[in-house]
């Protein structure tokens, strides 16, 4: 529990990050009050208008459309035109019915296809096998710098070693 940094009375329940060049320098953590005041309270989705929607879904003219497209999805019954009215998919059967139109928008406001950021407790790649002899190597480095006391070296040496049996690169 963590109590508010602007009024420093009720619990915090809102985090302001700062950010910069895609890094979190600070952050501050305020009531919803407090949150309502500085003007970041209740935030709300983004609508977009039909412009932007057709901007954004360019992809999804008739006239590019299969003619698969022109089906509704099975699970909730959206057509390409409700989705593209809405910005939103009814269902997870619509990812498939509509994978066609999806995936050219996801290539243009994503510069990708597939997700490629971190997902909760999904490892990305299995884990690399570290190179023994790199292991060895780093651990006699080790033992012979903290035999000849050179302490900020061991340090170093320390967590490269432990990257190394992580398979993370060093």
């Amino acid at each position: 529990m963590q109590y508010c940094t602007a009024c420093q009375t009720a619990i915090a329940t809102v985090v302001i990050m700062d950010l910069t060049n895609g890094s979190v320098t600070g952050s501050q953590h305020v009531c919803q009050a407090c949150a309502d005041q500085l003007g970041v309270g209740n935030v709300k989705p983004a609508k977009f208008s039909p412009e932007m929607l057709e901007d954004l879904l360019g992809g999804m003219k008739q006239a590019r459309r299969p003619a698969r497209t022109t089906e509704a999805c099975p699970g909730c019954g959206l057509t390409p035109a409700d989705f593209r009215q809405k910005g939103r998919l009814g269902c997870p059967r619509c990812y498939e019915t509509f994978r066609t139109e999806l995936i050219p928008l996801l290539q243009r406001i994503h510069e990708a296809q597939q997700h490629s950021g971190r997902l909760p407790g999904v490892v990305a790649a299995p884990p690399a096998v570290p190179d023994e002899r790199s292991l060895s190597d780093v651990r006699k480095r080790l033992e012979d710098a903290v035999r000849g006391e050179r302490y900020e070296e061991a340090a170093r040496l320390r967590d490269e070693l432990r990257k190394l049996e992580r398979g993370q690169p060093t």
